[in-house]
C-alpha cells in the first residue's frame, strides 16, 4: 500500500470504483467528513494519477461484441525493438482491450472482444498475421464468465 494514502483517501478510491458518479457531497457523507476536504483530496488523487479517468461500464452483450478471446502470441525475435514494435501495433487495434507482455511459453497475451468466430478469424488473418515478427498464435476462447471486476481491491 502507498504510504501517502490514508484511510480517507482509500475510502474515496473504494467508493469511486463502485460508483464514479458520486458527488463530493455524497463521498463526504459516506466517509463522515465535510465536503471541502473531500473535494481537495479527490482533486489531489486525480492530479497524482491514482484516479486515471471516469468511465461508464457497458454491457458488452448488449452492444455488439459477444465473444471474448485470449490470443497468446510467440514472437520470432525478442529484441527490444521487436517487442516494442509488436506492442505499439496491437494496442491500436480496437478489438484489443488489454495487452500483456508475459512470461512462460508465450510472449504476449491479448484480451480481445469480437462479435463472433468469423470476426475472430478475420482479426487473426488480417491484423495479427500481418504483423512482422509474429511466429505462433494460440487462442483461448471464453465459454462463460464467472466474475468480471474492473475495480482494484483496496483493503482499509
Amino acid at each position: 500500500m502507498n504510504p501517502h494514502l490514508d484511510p480517507t483517501d482509500l475510502g474515496i478510491l473504494n467508493l469511486l470504483q463502485e460508483n464514479g458518479r458520486l458527488t463530493n457531497k455524497e463521498l463526504a457523507y459516506n466517509l463522515n467528513r465535510t465536503i471541502s476536504p473531500i473535494f481537495d483530496r479527490r482533486k489531489r488523487l486525480e492530479e497524482l494519477g491514482y484516479i486515471k479517468k471516469y468511465v461508464a461500464v457497458l454491457d458488452r452483450e448488449k452492444i455488439t461484441a459477444s465473444m471474448v478471446a485470449f490470443p497468446q502470441i510467440v514472437l520470432n525475435s525478442h529484441s527490444e525493438y521487436a517487442l516494442a514494435s509488436f506492442q505499439r501495433s496491437v494496442i491500436e487495434f480496437p478489438e484489443v482491450l488489454e495487452c500483456y507482455h508475459i512470461t512462460g511459453n508465450y510472449d504476449f497475451m491479448l484480451k480481445i472482444i469480437i462479435p463472433d468466430m468469423h470476426a475472430y478469424n478475420t482479426f487473426l488473418r488480417q491484423k495479427i498475421a500481418t504483423l512482422e515478427n509474429v511466429g505462433n498464435v494460440h487462442s483461448s476462447l471464453v465459454i462463460s464468465q464467472a466474475k468480471a471486476e474492473i475495480g482494484l481491491p483496496i483493503l482499509l
